[in-house]
């Protein structure tokens, strides 16, 4: 399991955590001096954007393991996502790669990704992002290029759940972004 927790676990620690930080932060009684910064606020902002980066860094390089694994280049897909994705969403894009390789299919190029946003709370959160996949073609084995996906023609919104795992960060489950993000 990868060390994840369930999700409705998660979201529900997401949500009191939210809650916690918005009642402590609103609880301000004035009577500290507000010229006098203090060093354990800028400890804490530097390690939330340290997780940031971390993630950041693993969701990016998630994101060039699922090229790879759908370029047709790789022997073993599932080792290009170890330390990077919980099991299953290993095993979803190891599916994948697997049915474009059975029907002989490939993906040329790369997506551009843009727009990432990291939320976390406590060992767990969201990454969201745009992607646009119209510089990343499926083609047949034979070099024949296949028309996309409608949803591939233009830049959508993908989200990630992000789960803490022995000091690092995994991608977890896809999200289905609703109407919230708009790219």
């Amino acid at each position: 399991m990868s060390g994840s927790f369930p999700r409705t676990g998660r979201r529900f620690t997401v949500g009191l955590v939210s809650f916690a930080v918005v009642v402590a932060c609103s609880g301000d009684d004035g009577s500290g001096d507000p010229a006098s910064p203090t060093p354990t606020a800028a400890v804490t902002q530097d390690a939330a954007s340290q997780v940031e980066d971390q993630i950041r860094t693993t969701f990016e390089q998630f994101i060039a393991a699922v090229v790879e694994a759908q370029s047709g280049a790789a022997d073993d897909p599932a080792a290009l996502f170890e330390g990077l994705a919980t099991d299953e969403t290993t095993e979803l894009n190891v599916g994948i790669a697997s049915r474009y390789a059975d029907q002989g299919i490939v993906r040329v190029g790369e997506p551009v990704i843009s727009d990432v946003n990291v939320q976390v709370v406590d060992r767990s959160g969201v990454v969201s992002a745009c992607m646009d996949e119209s510089a990343w073609a499926p083609q047949l084995t034979s070099g024949e290029t296949i028309p996309p996906a409608e949803e591939q023609l233009t830049p959508h919104p993908v989200v990630y759940e992000v789960v803490e795992s022995e000091g690092g960060w995994l991608i977890g489950d896809p999200i289905e972004p609703g109407g919230t993000i708009t790219c």
